[in-house]
C-alpha cells in the first residue's frame, strides 16, 4: 500500500496541472455561458412582470430618474447580482424583449453589486 501511494504521489508531482492560474490567465468564458443580464432602459415598460417571475427575489423595481414615453410607471428592475442565480427567467419572460445578456462572470466584490448603472447608461438621451 505505501510503495502504490508513493508511486501515485510522485506521479503527480511531475504532471502538468489541470486547472488554469487563475486570475493569472483569464479564465474564458463560453459564447453560451450565463453571466451578467441588465435592462435596456430603452425597451423597458416597466411592467415589472421579471421581478414576479425571479424565483430567488434578486429584482426589484426602482424609480426612473427621468420620464419615458414608453415607460408610463417610471420603474425599471434591478438585479441584485447577489441574489442572482443566473437562471434567466427574467430574460425569457420579458415581453418586450429588454434584458441584455452577456458572458461577462467576474462580478465577485467586496461590495453590493447590482445592474443599475448599466441599465442607467441605456437611456435615451
Amino acid at each position: 500500500m505505501g510503495l502504490k501511494l508513493l508511486t501515485e504521489v510522485l506521479s503527480n508531482v511531475f504532471k502538468r496541472a489541470s486547472t488554469i492560474e487563475y486570475p493569472k490567465q483569464p479564465s474564458l468564458a463560453l459564447k453560451e455561458h450565463r453571466g451578467q443580464q441588465y435592462a435596456d432602459l430603452s425597451k423597458c415598460v416597466g411592467c415589472s412582470l421579471c421581478a414576479v417571475e425571479c424565483p430567488s427575489n434578486a429584482i426589484t423595481m426602482a424609480s426612473l430618474p427621468v420620464k419615458l414615453k414608453h415607460n408610463p410607471r417610471s420603474i425599471y428592475p434591478v438585479i441584485d447580482y447577489g441574489k442572482c442565480i443566473f437562471c434567466y427567467r427574467c430574460v425569457d419572460v420579458c415581453p418586450v424583449k429588454a434584458y441584455v445578456i452577456t458572458n461577462y462572470f467576474e462580478i465577485a466584490s467586496d461590495r453590493p453589486g447590482n445592474s443599475s448603472e448599466l441599465s442607467l447608461n441605456t437611456i435615451p438621451k
